[in-house]
């Protein structure tokens, strides 16, 4: 997922009352997890410097999001990623959903540096549908709903056989931290040093979040996965969107630069 999960560490963070929303961050451009092991960088290897929460969404900091992850802890992390839907299925009524269980981490295989990349989208994977069932409940104030692809079902001479109502199965997050990550995903698009400014229609306010993966064994800039998650209206979600790019052969393959404007 890349940094698309950025929001979904903070909101496990909030929730958990690990994070109380007030915390800054101090940005180098890189961060040693283990001593002795090659420091992760941030995308910006020059460093953000201070940040807070709200900013490490924005500008998207790999560091600041590292840091949240040391304080959530692993045994948090990967409840909330549960919780989320991370590795299970979310019996989308498609044929063929994916089997993810052996592709997210657990208790015995996230150790600190699979924390630490984990909190940014890196190390694991989750299907696409998997990705904005959760995004939704993150930003509709926590309920993660059911996915489908249709909302009836109708005979050949136009009548109703069946009607597919929402189904809701648990809530993620509660209403508050829900606001809190709307207005986060809101400030990446509007804000001053926001990676999505390139998504934003005329006339709409919308937030979202970019993403840009690498993918193992990349060595060249094709290996990547760009992303990019939104919503509309950003204060009063009804619609969100999720546009993924696979190994795209481009020169300047960002997800704010590329996926965003999509």
């Amino acid at each position: 997922p890349g940094s698309t999960m950025k929001p979904f560490t903070v909101a496990a963070g909030l929730e958990s009352g690990k994070l109380l929303g007030n915390e800054v961050y101090e940005c180098n451009g890189s961060l040693t997890i283990v001593e002795g092991e090659k420091p992760i960088k941030c995308h910006n290897v020059y460093g953000d410097g201070p940040t807070t929460i709200s900013q490490a969404i924005e500008k998207s900091c790999n560091v600041a999001l590292m840091k949240m992850g040391q304080t959530i802890g692993t045994e948090t992390m990967l409840k909330y990623m549960q919780d989320f839907n991370f590795g299970l299925k979310t019996n989308i009524d498609l044929a063929g959903e994916a089997r993810t269980a052996s592709l997210v981490f657990t208790e015995d295989t996230m150790g600190p540096t699979e924390l630490a990349t984990t909190t940014f989208g890196q190390g694991f994977n989750v299907t696409m549908i998997q990705m904005i069932a959760g995004f939704c409940s993150l930003i509709n104030g926590g309920y993660y709903y059911e996915p489908h692809m249709v909302s009836e079902i109708t005979a050949s001479d136009g009548s109703v056989v069946q009607n597919i109502e929402p189904r809701l199965l648990k809530q993620t997050v509660s209403e508050e931290t829900s606001a809190k990550i709307r207005d986060y995903c809101l400030q990446v698009v509007i804000g001053e040093d926001g990676t999505g400014p390139t998504a934003r229609p005329a006339g709409y306010l919308i937030g979202g979040k970019t993403g840009t993966s690498e993918k193992l064994g990349a060595n060249d800039s094709d290996w990547k996965i760009l992303s990019f998650v939104g919503f509309a209206p950003a204060d009063d979600p009804q619609i969100a969107v999720l546009v993924m790019l696979d190994e795209p052969k481009l020169d300047d393959p960002y997800g704010s630069t590329i996926a965003a404007p999509i």
